[in-house]
């Protein structure tokens, strides 16, 4: 995990998010249960309450992942948030709660319990087959957060926050289009407001002075190659093939057009910035 602090402990707003988390936290230590914020949470964070940057559909859910040996450790800790009286079972699905106070979480585990396809399969009927390939990957590179009354928490970092949502995209399009291409077109548009914009003149001022520079598109290429620095060769190749397979193409495929319905070309240019990054250190 990353030395980093978000210092969001003066927003006031995160209060009832801090309690949410603080509530999860007090059953998830004595089992030890490592868990990482992430999802449309993690984005606001970062984004949002971080550096101003104005959402869209500003969540009101805490995603949690949760790091766990086996299924036993899962369904030990949803037994132990529900008998600490504080959650409550929500719409009948195993991985979702609702907090005392309203606010839902969603409880996603990873790691011993994966198969070798980086998914995970859930009990007892196994008919709800997951994608968490890109969790632990995300783990190694998580960041703490400080929240209102003395609560810190481990979340996504913002590269890996796009990588996820490009798993999560391949994943669940099908079922649920256009919020993960949405956040991640987000992360592509404001990377640079995200606390970047200095890198790009201390760092990568070579960019700078390349034919055809363009902000939007740099940010793009920045990520990209952040995301190469936090992902090991067999995963990096992962993430190139979904972005490829949705760039290698004359006319805009599904996720360009779910990213930028107004402007799909500009959303493959994009993605092919980051491919850049991804791919390459120069």
């Amino acid at each position: 995990m990353s030395n980093t602090l978000l210092q969001l402990s003066h927003k006031p707003a995160l209060r009832l998010h801090a309690r949410v988390v603080a509530d999860v936290q007090k059953v998830a230590a004595p089992l030890g249960v490592r868990l990482m914020m992430s999802g449309a949470f993690a984005r606001d964070l970062h984004l949002h309450h971080a550096w101003g940057v104005p959402v869209r559909r500003e969540t009101h859910d805490v995603d949690f992942a949760l790091a766990v040996p086996d299924w036993p450790a899962f369904q030990a800790l949803r037994a132990a948030l529900l008998a600490s009286g504080q959650f409550v079972e929500a719409s009948g699905v195993l991985h979702r709660l609702r907090h005392s106070q309203g606010l839902p979480i969603d409880l996603v585990p990873f790691g011993a319990i994966e198969t070798a396809q980086r998914q995970i399969v859930w009990p007892p009927a196994g008919d709800l087959v997951m994608d968490v390939f890109g969790f632990q990957e995300a783990w190694a590179t998580a960041v703490n957060v400080a929240l209102p009354d003395d609560v810190q928490a481990a979340v996504v970092s913002l590269p890996a926050l796009a990588w996820l949502k490009m798993v999560c995209w391949q994943d669940r399009h099908r079922r649920s289009p256009g919020k993960d291409a949405q956040d991640l077109q987000l992360i592509l548009n404001h990377y640079l407001d995200a606390g970047n914009e200095p890198r790009l003149w201390n760092e990568f001022v070579a960019w700078t002075q390349q034919d055809g520079f363009d902000y939007t598109l740099t940010a793009a290429r920045m990520l990209g190659r952040d995301m190469r620095h936090q992902l090991n060769a067999e995963a990096r190749a992962r993430i190139a093939a979904i972005v490829g397979r949705q760039t290698d193409t004359d006319r805009p495929d599904l996720l360009p057009n779910e990213m930028n319905p107004r402007n799909p070309e500009q959303a493959v240019a994009q993605l092919r910035s980051l491919l850049q990054g991804l791919n390459t250190d120069d």
